[in-house]
């Protein structure tokens, strides 16, 4: 069959071209290769240690210790349709996690100022080791230890242990 050839600069009847030849190409078919048997057994869920969990909570509260929303977290309860008294499930947790952060505060404070400098840094809130006699690694063992002892003992952070 012949069709014409329509180009940009086309005024009318060109010369008929031929029709092309439309070849169709297969790859060769590669069977799929035998599944391998082998079964990854799903991860356990495992509890987050209860002293880790208070020193993360901690740091975030000691990252955020200012009140850079003017206070619209507190305010939030007045917004909608409600009386303000309702639970927000949000602002329940964070208060939640506040309370344990100021308790594990108060637990860091009531130790030695050298146990204290090591539990800020090995929570990355103390650049420099201020203590060149003694070891870090040694004295954040003894401290991380003794903060266990103090949080178990203490009201608000004792349910976590």
């Amino acid at each position: 069959m012949m069709r014409e050839k329509i180009t940009m600069a086309w005024r009318g009847k060109c010369p008929p071209v031929e029709e092309l030849a439309l070849v169709e190409v297969r790859a060769p078919v590669v069977p799929p290769a035998a599944p391998v048997a082998t079964l990854v057994a799903p991860a356990k869920a495992t509890e987050q240690d209860p002293l880790e969990l208070c020193l993360e909570l901690w740091k975030i509260w000691m990252a955020d210790g200012i009140d850079r929303d003017l206070g619209m977290q507190t305010m939030r309860g007045l917004q909608g349709d409600g009386d303000g008294h309702g639970i927000d499930i949000h602002e329940a947790q964070r208060a939640n996690d506040i309370k344990i952060a100021q308790a594990t505060d108060a637990m860091i404070d009531s130790m030695l100022v050298i146990h204290r400098w090591a539990i800020y840094r090995l929570c990355s809130l103390a650049s420099p080791w201020r203590f060149p006699n003694a070891s870090l690694v040694t004295v954040g063992e003894e401290a991380r230890s003794n903060l266990r002892g103090l949080l178990k003992e203490n009201v608000c952070t004792a349910i976590l242990f």
